[in-house]
């Protein structure tokens, strides 16, 4: 199965929260991603991707695409690592791992790290994307970003005046990867002039596009890997971090919902629940992009 992706860079903040403004996310998930997609296709026309998957980070400096790329690090991964004995600070810290690893299916025991085997050596994924595989070895790291605070201000609904308040937002210092399936190409474009999570007003989220392209994942296998926010049904397993989640609509909410994060892993046969408002044109986008694992 062919699927495409877009490779990003954020030249501004974003801000993606989960329980107030002072909190911001580091990653942008996949229904942020969809909704904001969905609300440019109804008002330009272009054709809507199927499903895509959330924002993860880029190692600018692998050596092919299959290194650059990241996704998440597989929930059923990190309980083998547990079962070796690999320390559980390092499994815990690995959550993103490059497309290459997928491939090769291989976690590697150790005392000095949670890894991934590849042809040629292994890397940290309780690392990634900061140590790669380098002929001088392993090279200083910053991390995917850096958090800020920024300053607002609006008019009181109350006192008429001033009403300062501060937001956190995510500044990457790595490039970002999209997967999707289908659509036009296009909207990713836009949507990066318009922007994508909260306070676009005050140009938070912008990016520009710096490449285009397609990869091959596996047509089947016993256990589908999430690439985003998921709310599967009908499974035999789930492995991985469950959330409750609600989201804001123009009239009313949705939720309290329990999701499947990305990295989860189901098998048997399942299928995504989207959620949609009855007294309200509201529908949350809860079937997100998979991969079969080998």
């Amino acid at each position: 199965m062919r699927v495409s992706y877009v490779v990003l860079r954020f030249t501004s903040p974003f801000h993606v929260g989960r329980w107030s403004l002072m909190d911001s996310l580091d990653y942008v998930p996949s229904d942020t991603i969809y909704s904001a997609l969905f609300s440019l296709s109804a008002s330009t026309g272009l054709e809507m991707p199927k499903r895509v998957s959330s924002a993860y980070p880029v190692n600018p400096e692998g050596r092919d695409v299959e290194e650059r790329l990241g996704m998440p690090v597989p929930a059923t991964w990190k309980v083998e690592g547990f079962k070796r004995g690999i320390g559980g600070k390092y499994v815990k810290k690995a959550r993103f791992m490059p497309l290459a690893c997928l491939r090769s299916g291989s976690v590697e025991e150790g005392g000095d790290g949670f890894k991934c085997r590849l042809p040629g050596g292994s890397i940290r994924l309780d690392r990634w994307p900061c140590d790669g595989r380098t002929e001088a070895g392993q090279r200083p790291c910053k991390g995917l970003g850096s958090r800020v605070v920024i300053s607002r201000n609006r008019i009181s609904r109350h006192v008429v005046n001033a009403d300062p308040y501060k937001i956190a937002a995510f500044i990457p210092s790595v490039p970002y990867v999209i997967y999707f399936e289908g659509g036009d190409r296009r909207l990713f474009e836009l949507l990066g002039k318009v922007g994508i999570g909260g306070e676009r007003a005050v140009g938070l989220g912008k990016f520009e596009v710096l490449e285009f392209g397609e990869v091959e994942f596996l047509e089947g296998g016993k256990a589908a890997m999430l690439l985003g926010v998921g709310r599967p049904v009908g499974f035999k397993n789930a492995v991985g971090e469950w959330a409750v989640r609600s989201w804001r609509c123009t009239h009313g909410i949705i939720g309290p919902l329990s999701v499947l994060l990305d990295g989860g892993v189901v098998e048997g046969d399942f299928e995504f629940e989207d959620v949609e408002r009855a007294d309200s044109p509201c529908l949350k986008k809860l079937s997100p992009l998979w991969i079969w694992l080998s």
